[in-house]
């Protein structure tokens, strides 16, 4: 992703880099602005749980205290003290005593006032003395049952005190049918003269008693309330449920809720602003919201962001395109400049007209061009026209048409002398004269090249008759490509001349082509006398005027010759490459751009020839 934003043109690095950065400083900002609000409202919201837990906790010791209150002045009536150390009822019915006088309207005040749903006194055995309802529950349980269980237990060890619990299918061995979720409070009663235990009395108050009296308006669907006992049993969940009352959160929130305090906890997968506090008598108080009913209204920040995002993007871009193509016209002018120059126009100039990074640039770019222009007329110019020179003066050496005429004439003489062979020498002779003039066209088809190379290894044959074999393979496919005339055939001279005349026996010639992709591939190779490690690397270092050939002569001024020509038209697209070892001949590959005729006009040839 780096290396295609650092191949981009610079107007658009200096777009996407601004918008990037803008995009990252708006993002930034909206979330500073995002969290701070969130903290805010987290610890108002706090402040405000915090006190909603007091209200519950001091509701909830007013429901205990006064209910302790009531259990103690009905205990210690001596009405009650008395019937329950006498216990004179009928076997398995309840005392008729307490259903009248002074201890009926006591107990119809404690119900009235206490808000209590559910009272059972026992006294040392059997079922209660005392039993009263308003929910309908029934079926009270002996004190028999009673003392084999638990809770039983637990009581009898605060020695009078009150033990709080809630009343789950579990534990109830004091209601068989129970109506209604209750909470359920046990105190043993104590005889007021010597405090020794004389019987037993079980308090239910009803959980939608408690809701309706000591929690109203303070829970909903989007806040829950969980009260637990001092062992961590929960006694009261109301609103939002949100306790699991295990695993390792809830005993971590359990461990650190000493005291009051709020924070934000994940559970199940949800955020919780969870407020707590530990009651003076070992309860502790849950108080939970939802974090994303605080943040809702804080989505409008979001929103507010992710426009002010887009709408600065959508003014920016505009902006920056004019600011960029204003910045960047003269780095465009600078590269087209450049183009037309590397195309060959080293007349090349740039209107300089700041004196910025930019102009300074050009200024240099300018004197650069100045000192390369000079550099070519010079050096290089100079040069193609020396070898220009060279080769027209090569092919200048004999009068095209003064060579005709003449081979005409000692073609008719042969004719008239019935020398057949001679006659076909000549004619073979004229025709390869026309293929290597070509009209003075510098390019030629494959098809002519094959021609000529057929008419010059068919002269030499004759010339050296069976010393000499040679093949041609060169296909008719590629008879339509272009390419530099005589750029074969010196090959094809110097593997005759200083390959096959050097070795005794004679020996043999291959001319093969072929098309490889979009390139056009030439061998010549011959089983001659080769060439020594030497002379192969003088050959192939061949770069400038200095260059010695192995040939000599015209032979080596005309491989050096088809070395340049090569190099000139062709640029670096093209590849001349020589193999040899002594006595195992030479070979000779020639790769250039494979280039078709156009129809219906004259061959189609690089830019250089044109």
């Amino acid at each position: 992703m780096l290396r295609a934003y650092l191949n981009l043109s610079l107007k658009y690095k200096i777009i996407i880099l601004f918008a990037l950065l803008m995009t990252i400083f708006s993002t930034a900002l909206g979330y500073y602005a995002f969290q701070t609000s969130r903290t805010q409202i987290v610890n108002k919201v706090s402040s405000t749980n915090l006190g909603v837990i007091r209200v519950v906790e001091n509701n909830m010791l007013s429901m205990q205290r006064a209910m302790s209150n009531w259990v103690t002045v009905f205990t210690m009536d001596p009405v009650i003290q008395k019937t329950i150390q006498q216990d004179k009822r009928p076997a398995g019915s309840l005392d008729p005593m307490l259903y009248s006088g002074s201890t009926a309207s006591l107990m119809n005040q404690m119900l009235l006032t206490g808000n209590f749903d559910y009272v059972a006194l026992y006294g040392k055995e059997g079922p209660p003395l005392f039993q009263v309802a308003t929910d309908d529950s029934s079926g009270a349980s002996t004190i028999q049952q009673i003392a084999s269980s638990r809770i039983y237990a637990q009581t009898a060890a605060l020695r009078g005190a009150p033990f709080w619990f809630p009343l789950t299918e579990d534990n109830n061995v004091f209601i068989q049918n129970n109506r209604k979720d209750k909470i359920g409070m046990t105190r043993i009663v104590r005889d007021v003269n010597n405090g020794s235990t004389i019987g037993f009395i079980f308090v239910g108050v009803n959980m939608e008693t408690i809701l309706g009296q000591y929690l109203k308006n303070l829970y909903d669907k989007d806040h829950g309330i969980v009260i637990l006992d001092s062992n961590g049993a929960p006694l009261l969940e109301a609103g939002k449920a949100f306790y699991k009352g295990d695993g390792a959160d809830w005993a971590k929130l359990r461990s650190a809720g000493q005291g009051a305090g709020s924070k934000v906890v994940e559970l199940d997968g949800e955020k919780l602003l969870l407020s707590y506090s530990k009651g003076e008598n070992g309860w502790e108080y849950l108080y939970a919201v939802p974090l994303s009913t605080l943040t809702k209204e804080l989505n409008s920040i979001k929103l507010f962001v992710v426009l002010l995002i887009a709408g600065w993007l959508l003014m920016s871009i505009p902006i920056m395109l004019l600011l960029t193509s204003f910045l960047t016209a003269p780095i465009k002018k600078l590269l087209l400049s450049m183009r037309r120059f590397q195309n060959g126009q080293f007349d090349e100039k740039v209107d300089i007209k700041y004196s910025d990074e930019i102009g300074y640039l050009s200024q240099g770019y300018n004197n650069m061009v100045a000192n390369i222009k000079a550099l070519v007329d010079d050096v290089y110019v100079l040069r193609l026209r020396e070898q220009e020179a060279e080769l027209k003066a090569l092919q200048a050496q004999i009068n095209p048409h003064f060579l005709y005429n003449m081979l005409d004439t000692i073609f008719w003489e042969a004719e008239a002398a019935g020398q057949e062979r001679i006659s076909e020498m000549i004619v073979n002779l004229s025709r390869l004269f026309r293929l290597s003039l070509n009209r003075g066209k510098s390019f030629t088809s494959v098809s002519k090249e094959r021609e000529l190379l057929e008419l010059y290894l068919s002269l030499q044959k004759m010339r050296f008759k069976d010393v000499l074999d040679y093949r041609i393979d060169i296909p008719s496919e590629l008879d339509d490509y272009v390419i530099l005339k005589l750029i074969l055939q010196p090959f094809v001279e110097n593997a005759i001349v200083h390959g096959i005349e050097r070795k005794r026996g004679g020996g043999f010639v291959r001319v093969s082509g072929v098309r490889e992709g979009d390139s056009l591939r030439f061998v010549i190779e011959d089983d001659g006398s080769g060439m020594e490690p030497e002379e192969l690397a003088k050959l192939t270092e061949i770069r400038s005027e200095s260059d010695v050939h192995v040939a000599r002569e015209t032979g080596g001024y005309a491989v050096r010759n088809v070395n340049e020509r090569l190099r000139h038209y062709y640029k670096d697209d093209y590849r001349l490459r020589y193999d040899s070892e002594p006595g195992k001949g030479t070979r000779v590959e020639i790769r250039i751009p494979a280039v078709r005729e156009r129809e219906g006009s004259e061959a189609h040839v690089p830019s250089a020839d044109r």
